[in-house]
């Protein structure tokens, strides 16, 4: 694949409603299939909208008044091999086009904040489960996954971290090593310069394009994609912003990565897994939480 073109969708979902979110989600992938995407990639938690299930449910999610509502969205979440997850396939089998697909997650290990990756034929490729899950909010109530996956997307390797994953270098460093490419990041907060520097950072020290939806609002939105080719081959810096939505704006934006290009510059320049030292860097692994980063729960 010379050219892989991934549609952002930063389009507003109803609050807690899977039906209506599915026939959104539809609608989108066949919009994005007459763009000419090879993938669509959704926000964060699309199934729910990233929506808290009673009010406080961000601050307080354990709150014991909220007992009925808490179990409700919990029982409200979807299985893999659920009627919701076939319909997404079957609608990505229809148009011929791949999907990162996300929803709130019914699995063996409990409830989850997964993405599944489907190809054109409406396969699921990867199953992923948050690993960074924020557990001071309302995903305190879930399961972090154990693993970052990477996946064969016709020739290009795909990788996925989610929202408050992006935030960790660890996520997209192992998802480098693991052989990814580009590193899809469904998205559910506000996008402030230092969050889209994050993405851009990651993009560069990874030699990875990095794609990203978020939902539209007032501080949110800006749904974006960057190249990891910074610099060119004079070695003079370039903007490696491919694209940016603004806040509100709802759209599907499309982003196109030029393989060729980023196969060549990965080959050449000296970030990703060229110069690293891996013997100095057994303190990553250390599970030891010291002063000031100790957290009560």
């Amino acid at each position: 694949m010379a050219a892989m073109n991934i549609a952002l969708v930063q389009k507003r979902a109803v609050p807690n409603d899977k039906d209506r979110n599915l026939a959104l989600a539809v609608r989108y992938i066949s919009e994005a299939g007459g763009m000419g995407a090879d993938l669509v990639l959704f926000p964060e938690m699309w199934s729910h909208g990233y929506a808290p299930p009673f009010d406080g449910a961000f601050d307080d999610p354990m709150n014991p008044a909220f007992e009925k509502e808490r179990k409700a969205w919990l029982e409200s979440a979807v299985a893999v091999e659920s009627d919701y997850v076939t319909a997404i396939r079957e609608a990505a089998a229809r148009q011929g086009i791949g999907v990162c697909a996300t929803f709130l997650a019914a699995s063996e290990e409990g409830v989850q904040n997964a993405a599944v990756i489907i190809d054109r034929r409406g396969n699921i490729l990867l199953n992923y489960a948050k690993v960074h899950t924020c557990d001071f909010s309302l995903e305190k109530l879930l399961r972090p996954g154990r693993e970052f996956k990477v996946c064969d997307f016709e020739g290009v390797q795909l990788g996925v971290m989610i929202c408050y994953d992006r935030e960790f270098p660890e996520s997209a460093r192992i998802l480098m090593l693991k052989g990814a490419e580009i590193i899809l990041v469904p998205n559910a907060c506000d996008m402030n310069p230092p969050r889209m520097n994050q993405l851009g950072t990651r993009a560069f020290e990874n030699m990875v394009g990095v794609a990203m939806a978020n939902y539209p609002g007032a501080g949110w939105g800006g749904s974006c994609a960057f190249s990891p080719v910074a610099f060119d081959e004079d070695g003079h810096w370039r903007d490696h912003l491919m694209v940016r939505a603004g806040d509100v704006q709802e759209d599907i934006l499309p982003a196109s990565f030029d393989m060729d290009v980023i196969r060549a510059y990965r080959e050449r320049e000296t970030w990703g897994n060229a110069w690293r030292k891996p013997a100095s860097y057994a303190d990553l692994v250390s599970t030891e939480v010291k002063p000031p980063f100790v957290r009560n729960g």
